[in-house]
């Protein structure tokens, strides 16, 4: 390459960055950890994979934190990150990821330089939003997957199937938010559009090859898609008892159920969007249950908040039910059977978390 391009990832984007680095091309991937910060300085990420085989990573750098990213930079003098990835859940009601990123995108302000690209690599609807109103001069790239990994060690990676990601630019797409954006410079689309296709060039070389190119509309309208099967099958497989996807499209009346869920939520996106049908290549409710169900006779598959239901931790209910909810709800959409789940799994996480509360303080 004729330049080095430094790219900042973090969380369980270790696949994704994984076939990013490639440094002997110039392609420098550093990665932000927490809790796994000693293993992975010390001894990469292994990845193991069932298209790619086993190889270990050493990313370029590994930091702590955000903020010591954000001081220290990459390695080399002077440089910047030309690429900040962000694959973690969306919890807004617990951290605000727009102002958490702000210490790497204040080089927004530097005009002989761009700032950053930020790519987001996360499921659920309307949370750009906040990046945009946060960081107005900032290229935001929007990315949705279809990607099967998993974290079986604080340094090890398993990649089950798939990898499929579709990115498009987020610019202005504020025609269903509750506040409009702030007036977007001519020249921020030009280069959103550069760097994306940079961006998918370097997946390309990694091997990554169902990489997608989407306009700004048509990958809210691929999130919509996405979100019919995850906010209809995450919530139901912890209200049916902890059922994996695979059982719960054999159980005649969760099928019916999820049927119901998928239905609301493609109604809803024909309505705000203004289209008669999602793209013939879209797979349609029926599709998606056989291939569901197909899947399941060689692997269980969980959905992710069913694993983290497991594990304790918080769900990811706004950005996959509360925002798709109420965004429906200013286009006149009733989702009734998303917003009972939604209303079941916030009685239950609060009940859960007084619990845990009340066992804390008696020990």
């Amino acid at each position: 390459m004729a330049s080095e391009v430094r790219i900042l990832i973090g969380a369980v984007g270790a696949f994704y960055g994984s076939r990013l680095h490639r440094p002997e091309e110039g392609v420098k991937v550093s990665f932000v950890c927490r809790s796994n910060y000693e293993e992975v300085k010390a001894n990469g990420i292994e990845i193991v994979s069932r298209t790619f085989g086993k190889y270990t990573m050493q990313p370029a750098d590994v930091f702590k934190s955000i903020d010591q990213a954000a001081q220290l930079g990459p390695s080399e003098s002077g440089s910047r990150w030309d690429f900040v990835i962000l694959c973690t859940k969306v919890l807004p009601d617990r951290v605000d990821d727009a102002v958490l990123l702000s210490p790497l995108l204040r080089v927004a302000n530097d005009h002989d330089r761009p700032p950053p690209t930020l790519v987001l690599i996360q499921n659920g609807i309307g949370f750009e939003d906040n990046h945009r109103q946060r960081h107005p001069q900032v290229p935001i790239l929007s990315a949705v997957t279809v990607v099967n990994a998993e974290q079986l060690k604080p340094n090890l990676v398993r990649h089950n199937r798939w990898t499929r990601i579709s990115i498009g630019p987020y610019l202005n797409f504020s025609s269903y938010l509750a506040h409009p954006h702030p007036p977007i410079n001519p020249q921020l689309g030009i280069h959103s559009q550069s760097q994306l296709e940079l961006l998918v060039s370097l997946l390309r070389s990694g091997q990554i090859h169902d990489v997608e190119i989407y306009g700004e509309k048509d990958l809210q309208i691929l999130r919509w898609h996405k979100l019919a099967i995850n906010a209809s099958m995450n919530p139901t497989s912890i209200l049916s008892g902890g059922l994996p996807s695979s059982e719960m499209v054999k159980n005649p009346q969760l099928r019916l159920h999820l049927q119901g869920c998928m239905q609301e939520v493609f109604e809803a996106a024909k309505k705000i969007f203004g289209i008669e049908s999602f793209p013939a290549n879209f797979a349609s409710i029926e599709r998606i249950l056989q291939s569901t169900e197909k899947a399941g006779e060689s692997s269980t598959i969980k959905p992710s908040m069913l694993v983290d239901w497991e594990l304790g931790r918080p769900l990811e209910i706004q950005a996959i039910m509360g925002f798709p909810i109420r965004i429906a709800t200013r286009a006149g959409v009733k989702l009734a059977r998303i917003q009972s789940m939604y209303a079941f799994l916030n009685q239950l996480q609060l009940a859960r978390s007084k619990k845990t509360g009340l066992c804390q303080a008696r020990i």
